[in-house]
């Protein structure tokens, strides 16, 4: 290997290393504290409000689950029942309606959901069972639950009152609704102060959005405002088996998004204010609830394992929405004007996350396989960077043949001041421009952090199959010999970064830095291992990597022709042995 690309190659290198680092580190330990310091001001400041403004606050049912921020004056409020058992559960009647999109169960006791299970996904790879998005603990509140004061609708038992304005001919009824038609249920029950509920649930064919109207009789004695709540309990131990990260996320009055990870919620930590909807929900799942009334407050917060969110009406009722499915953008989007699309986190450059997946999927439209579809958008990629990759290597050629000038000048000038002036005025000579190589590097940097949180957050990949033994890109990759699993892929990205690393030579005779260039891949890979990424994200990077090969294996000796022209061939090939993988 030539000496010009030395510079280029380990400047490509460390570039891309160090994106990696950026994107794995930065939501490890710097996005994660920083997370927690804001909800603890956010919650801090919250309380101060709702202290100084009682007709905002919203009283709590002490000890119970999902329990809201309450101002000083209700913390005397009598303790609320235990939620209902599992056995009383199965005593209430239900209802189910099948909507095309999801089977959903209502439970009597308390009008909520008590099941929903999504049509089009499985719960594990190769499992016959639907995903249920309705997650409880045995003895926690289910989702839709109604809070006015201190008071709930936990264990009223209300009665089916009508469907479509009809009289049921039972109490628990079977529906299943057309696309583009609605069907309600309207409930009635009374609180144990008296007060008359209505509680009407509207279900749309075709549609993961739920309409839910509640109406009063009256208002509660102290005007507090009626509040509907959305459960959900994450258990430490799912969390670490699935590896999926769970968060809440908040879209405030002034159009501002906040991911809060469910672990940086602490035990009885709340967060109120003045927000257009709140969701709970993982990478590939959410359940959205929004209130239509302007100034509504919506709350997060957690006891024990179980995190709630609420959103508040008026003091005789509310409109509001629920939005109970998976995190596809498109999806989200046409649910209904609540800007639900931005609850698919796909961090800062999102502006570029997004016509990456749409060219992912118009991949998998020609190609049928996703796995085929990643390695193509990555080839397409790599085509449109070229012309930045060959711009970095030729000014670090240009950089390497004035390498004996440089030289000469640091052997006869020991000032460092004169030193770099004498530096400069030499590049200014030869119209050379010494981060000339790094620009075109750094502008790449947005891509790859683009594709990375695309492919990241890509709902298609939940269980979508490549080849061979990759059965799921959204799960870490294992070849099973003897019973051991072997991150193939992992292993091979790694002998593709340790061949890049063996092949160029350093200039400095380092030691020490030629050590810590070899030293580098096997720590790449041993992160790989240690935090498994997606399978999705991997092929990725083995193919990026053996693209990168080539284009600089053509740059490096113009003998070998176009580096466009190689970089097409190649591409072709890659695409080629890519597909034909799927056949075997």
């Amino acid at each position: 290997m030539s000496d010009e690309s030395t510079e280029y190659n380990q400047r490509s290198m460390r570039a891309i290393i160090l994106c990696v680092l950026v994107a794995i580190l930065y939501t490890q330990f710097f996005l994660a504290p920083q997370q927690k310091a804001k909800q603890q001001q956010a919650a801090q400041l919250a309380q101060q409000q709702l202290a100084t403004t009682p007709q905002a606050a919203v009283p709590a049912q002490a000890g119970a689950p999902g329990a809201a921020l309450a101002p000083a004056a209700a913390s005397g409020s009598a303790a609320a029942p235990s939620h209902p058992s599992l056995e009383e559960l199965k005593q209430a009647p239900v209802s189910t309606v099948e909507t095309g999109t999801a089977t959903i169960s209502v439970t009597h006791l308390g009008a909520r959901i008590s099941q929903y299970k999504v049509t089009n996904y499985r719960r594990e790879l190769e499992s016959s069972e639907f995903l249920d998005l309705i997650d409880s603990s045995p003895n926690g509140a289910r989702p839709l639950g109604l809070y006015v004061g201190s008071e709930s609708d936990d264990r009223v038992q209300y009665v089916l009152a009508s469907v479509n304005g009809a009289a049921p001919q039972s109490q628990g009824v079977q529906l299943r609704v057309e696309p583009g038609t609605k069907t309600a249920l309207e409930f009635k029950g009374a609180l144990p102060s008296g007060i008359q509920v209505t509680k009407r649930i509207t279900f749309t064919g075709g549609s993961y959005l739920l309409g839910v109207d509640v109406a009063l009789d009256r208002p509660n004695p102290n005007n507090y405002p009626v509040l509907l709540e959305w459960t959900h309990y994450y258990s430490s131990e799912i969390e670490k088996e699935l590896r999926i990260k769970h968060a809440m996320t908040l879209l405030d009055s002034a159009d501002k998004v906040r991911h809060v990870q469910i672990d940086q919620i602490g035990e009885g930590a709340q967060l109120a204010g003045p927000n257009k909807w709140v969701a709970l929900g993982d990478t590939y799942f959410a359940s959205i609830i929004v209130p239509t009334l302007t100034s509504s407050t919506a709350i997060i917060g957690r006891e024990g394992d179980v995190f709630f969110g609420r959103v508040s009406g008026s003091p005789t009722g509310g409109q509001f929405y629920s939005y109970v499915g998976p995190k596809d953008y498109r999806t989200l989007e046409m649910a209904g004007d609540f800007s639900l699309e931005r609850s698919v986190d796909l961090g800062w450059f999102s502006f570029l996350a997004l016509p990456l997946l749409w060219l992912l999927r118009a991949l998998y439209a020609l190609v049928g396989n996703w796995g085929v579809a990643i390695i193509g958008l990555t080839l397409v990629v790599k085509a449109v960077m070229l012309p930045l990759s060959k711009a970095s290597f030729e000014s670090a050629k240009k950089m390497q043949n004035l390498q004996p000038e440089i030289k000469a000048l640091r052997e006869r000038i020991k000032d460092p001041t004169q030193l770099n002036q004498e530096m400069f005025a030499l590049y200014k000579r030869k119209g050379v421009n010494p981060m000339g190589g790094c620009f075109p590097v750094l502008i790449q940097i947005p891509v790859f952090l683009g594709l990375y949180n695309a492919l990241l957050n890509a709902l298609e990949l939940r269980h979508a199959p490549y080849a061979l033994w990759i059965k799921d890109l959204s799960a870490p990759e294992n070849l099973q010999l003897f019973g051991i699993g072997i991150p193939v892929m992992v292993l091979l990205m790694a002998a593709s970064m340790i061949y890049q690393t063996w092949t160029t030579p350093n200039p400095s005779a380092d030691p020490t830095q030629q050590k810590m260039m070899m030293i580098m891949p096997v720590v790449f890979a041993g992160m790989f291992i240690v935090f498994p990424m997606p399978a999705g994200l991997v092929l990725y990077w083995l193919v990026n990597n053996i693209i990168s090969i080539i284009q600089q294996l053509y740059m490096r000796s113009s003998e070998k022709g176009s580096v466009y022209v190689g970089t097409l061939v190649a591409s072709v090939v890659i695409f080629g042995v890519g597909y034909l993988l799927t056949l075997i």
